[in-house]
């Protein structure tokens, strides 16, 4: 990691800098930060927190450093047991940082010390509703590795609910890579991992704050609870020229082409921004960009995206209707539009084998990026021949983990660089294998690998299996409405994205196809286009036939 040198030297380059101290301009109280370290315990990222907070502080007079090195006296009275961690406010909020914010989580740290500058948790009226109703006190671990796109999410959404409940809601977000024992401790196999109140319930997965706040209430899964509790059929409906499903690619720019177009649009989104694109380690076939992360990608997309279109994450779409207007029911309202762009992408295939569900978020992943961290110095096993396939496995091999690839063919189906690139990093592959089994007792121990000419089987120690076998529709919300369909449950559509039902239009990865991300901004672009050719003229037939 960087080091500053001395006091005038400044650890964070310019940009960044820049993008603070704009950042940094909203803040209203003092923020105190406690950082504690000791000689010994993660050092490099000691010296990464203390530097940050160095640069933080000379930025603005809005946050204040307090540096207790080796100071026992001081452990003690916060409670403090791993190095570093950092405490934001900790006479007012219990808000904890166990592990320097060197990754993807140091979002969520600059969104802590706004809200704790502006007692301002950004909750939405519902989620205030509702954690009105909290009464006994809640501790909150999330569990986070730097490269996880997701973890930011859910560590915002439990420093939300610290801050408006903060004699009640205590929050931890810990870095499992600098702190492997708390994480074995409460078996984290997959990011973000949350504690509710010492494992009386544990998640896994970004959640939207509507059900953190509801899991953190009652303490029970919220899959079901939502829709009960949020009072869907009486709430105000949002109305709309279109609604687009999905915030990938394709999505994203459908909403710049409909406003640029002058329709009032939204988008939607279940998870993260992005959709899998987000956690993509390297792209390297976009124009423009020689190589680049995909998180990166996506984020320069969502920004430009933002300027025309609110994107709305946390909205689960569980149905749509069909009448006079179109109706997009989520979780907790409803969406009126006269026309629907369905942009919500594809998700990973599974083996369907024994033990794959038994150990799914515990040693089976799909998120190389998300969980990769947690198997440095271990051995995994990567299933695909692919490019997604050979990219996880070349993250994997550059984050220290001893990985092989189990490919059921005797070639890859990956692009030549990407081959070339495994073999030159002589990376292990089990030729024309198939993976029967994923076994262990209490953990991921081993895989049952069949080749599939002789018949013999393997069993192979691993710790743990990464997912890359191709991807299926997420078709599950427009199911019931009949929509012609391509093979392997793909929606059919024309060159301008529309479907078999009119005012109902698709994009991306969910209309199968080349499936590549610059097809995915092609394809959201000619869908919004349509939308605007449909609709003008739709009005242009209406206003002619009441003259």
């Amino acid at each position: 990691m960087t080091k500053a040198s001395n006091k005038d030297e400044w650890f964070l380059p310019e940009d960044q800098r820049k993008a603070l101290a704009s950042y940094l301009k909203d803040f209203k109280e003092v923020v105190p930060v406690h950082l504690f370290v000791t000689p010994g315990q993660n050092d490099a990222y000691a010296d990464f927190a203390r530097n940050l907070m160095k640069d933080l502080v000379r930025l603005t007079d809005k946050v204040t450093l307090n540096l207790h090195s080796a100071d026992e006296k001081a452990n003690e009275k916060f409670g403090v047991e791993r190095f570093p961690t950092l405490l934001i406010a900790p006479e007012k909020y219990s808000i904890r940082f166990t592990g320097a914010p060197a990754g993807e989580e140091g979002q969520a740290f600059l969104h802590a010390l706004m809200m704790a500058s502006t007692g301002n948790s950004f909750l939405s009226a519902r989620s205030k509703e509702l954690l009105q109703e909290l009464e006994e006190p809640r501790q909150v671990k999330v569990f986070v590795s730097p490269t996880c796109p997701y973890c930011p999410g859910q560590c915002v959404n439990a420093i939300k609910a610290a801050i408006e409940k903060p004699l009640l809601v205590s929050v931890e977000c810990v870095e499992t890579g600098e702190n492997p024992e708390y994480a074995e401790e409460y078996s984290v196999g997959s990011i973000p991992h949350t504690v509710y109140d010492d494992e009386k319930l544990s998640t896994v997965g970004m959640e939207s704050e509507l059900a953190f706040v509801l899991q953190l209430v009652t303490l029970k899964a919220a899959k079901d609870m939502a829709e009960e509790r949020s009072g869907k059929d009486s709430a105000d409906a949002s109305y709309h020229d279109v609604v687009i499903i999905g915030s990938g690619p394709a999505g994203l720019t459908a909403g710049i082409y409909a406003k640029r177009a002058g329709l009032d649009a939204v988008v939607l989104e279940k998870g993260i921004v992005g959709g899998l694109v987000s956690i993509t380690p390297e792209v390297e076939n976009y124009p423009g960009f020689i190589n680049i992360g995909g998180k990166m990608l996506m984020d320069m997309i969502h920004e430009q995206a933002k300027q025309y279109v609110d994107v709305i994450t946390g909205q689960t779409v569980e149905e749509i209707k069909v009448g006079r207007k179109l109706e997009v029911l989520t979780q907790d309202l409803v969406y009126v539009a006269d026309a629907v762009i369905y942009a919500a992408g594809a998700s990973w295939k599974k083996l369907d084998v024994p033990g794959e569900d038994r150990f799914m978020s515990k040693g089976v992943s799909f998120c190389a990026s998300c969980d990769g961290f947690m198997f440095k110095g271990k051995k995994v096993a990567v299933v695909g021949g692919g490019n997604t396939a050979l990219t996880d496995a070349l993250h994997l091999k550059n984050l220290g983990v001893d990985v092989f690839i189990v490919h059921r063919r005797d070639s890859f189906r990956a692009e030549q660089h990407l081959v070339d690139s495994v073999l030159r990093e002589e990376i292990p592959v089990h030729w024309n294998s198939v993976v029967e089994e994923i076994g262990g007792k209490e953990t991921l121990t081993f895989i049952s690998v069949r080749h599939v000419k002789t018949g013999e089987t393997e069993r192979i120690p691993v710790d743990g299996v990464f997912l890359a076998i191709g991807i299926v529709p997420n078709v599950e919300a427009v199911s019931h409405l009949g929509l012609a369909q391509e093979p392997g449950g793909y929606i059919r559509v024309d060159r301008l994205g529309r479907t078999s039902i009119p005012r109902i239009y698709a994009a991306g990865d969910i209309t199968g196809g080349v499936q590549q991300i610059v097809t995915a901004v092609s394809e959201g672009a000619s869908a919004a286009m349509a939308v605007f050719e449909d609709l003008t003229r739709r009005k242009t037939e209406a206003a002619a036939r009441k003259a």
